[in-house]
């Protein structure tokens, strides 16, 4: 495009700040390499001392080494994956991860899976991500140790975890067998009237007497059944229950009915907090990072 001057001429008109960019960032480059050239020192002593603080971390911070153990637990999503004999109680042995983690969070669990292993590991126990599992996450300085804390944590919950089940199941049987026998009590208490007639009835032997007694009988429970039938509803309610959960006691005779170790802890093979090779990546990137802005402060003193 030509541009028409004040005296008629023409010439070019010049990009708008497209060669001025083009000259300043050249003047830029070269401002800044001769900065480089003038403070090579400063970048090549910020340089090393990155990189050997990153280096040099793995040898001066403990090492770090993490292991896992998987455990499954028995839910309503998970329960194909555990061999059963079929009944259950209503929800009785149905888990959650979710209400398994407030169990391992708890005081009692803590202080047992801590003297089954030691305190020479971290140990964090968490849900597995879509999965009904509980994962057992272990961080100690030496391989071996994090991958047996793993472990004896995750097998310490699934023992303890199985004795409490049992625990709870045969306590709550116990309790509804104790309501049974409470109501059949009541029940023998409500026919008393009824069973001094069936003694009357058994010895008997005049048919006139005998026809009297059983429509007296007759008369007497059916003025009883407004008290009886109550009782005896709720006593099939409790014998349907207590052998529901027989059959839980009977399924739990397997330690690993409702949670076993789905997979096992393994050796760490590399540390946690990082290996030779990556932290020699990351101190050179930092430090030419670093060396540059080094050289880029030096030059901005300077021009004060």
């Amino acid at each position: 495009m030509l541009e028409t001057a004040p005296d008629g001429t023409s010439h070019p008109n010049a990009d708008r700040g497209g060669i001025h960019r083009d000259d300043a960032d050249r003047s830029g480059s070269a401002e800044y390499l001769a900065a480089l050239r003038r403070y090579w020192w400063l970048a090549l002593a910020t340089f090393l001392v990155v990189l050997a603080v990153a280096v040099g971390s793995l040898y001066v911070l403990g090492p770090v080494y993490r292991a896992d153990a998987e455990v499954l637990v028995w839910t309503e999503d998970s329960r194909q994956l555990f061999p059963r004999t079929g009944g259950t109680s209503a929800g009785a042995l149905i888990r959650s991860p979710e209400a398994e983690l407030v169990y391992v969070s708890g005081d009692e669990f803590q202080q047992i899976a801590a003297e089954a292993a030691g305190d020479e590991a971290e140990v964090e126990v968490r849900a597995a991500a879509e999965s009904s599992a509980l994962l057992f996450v272990a961080e100690a300085d030496d391989a071996v140790g994090a991958r047996e804390a793993a472990q004896t944590w995750a097998e310490t919950y699934v023992a303890t975890r199985h004795a409490s089940d049992v625990a709870e199941t045969a306590a709550l049987r116990d309790l509804l067998i104790g309501d049974r026998d409470a109501l059949q009590a009541r029940q023998q208490e409500i026919l008393q009237p009824v069973a001094a007639l069936d003694e009357a009835v058994a010895v008997e032997t005049d048919p006139i007497e005998l026809s009297r007694l059983l429509n007296q009988r007759l008369a007497i429970q059916r003025t009883l059944s407004s008290q009886l039938d109550p009782v005896e509803t709720e006593l099939r309610r409790l014998n349907t229950q207590i052998a529901s959960l027989d059959v839980d006691l009977r399924v739990m005779e397997d330690p690993e009915a409702l949670a076993y170790i789905s997979s096992a802890a393994e050796l760490p093979e590399e540390r946690a907090d990082g290996s030779l090779q990556r932290n020699l990546l990351v101190g050179v990137v930092a430090g030419l990072v670093l060396a540059g802005g080094a050289v880029a402060a030096a030059q901005a003193l300077r021009r004060r």
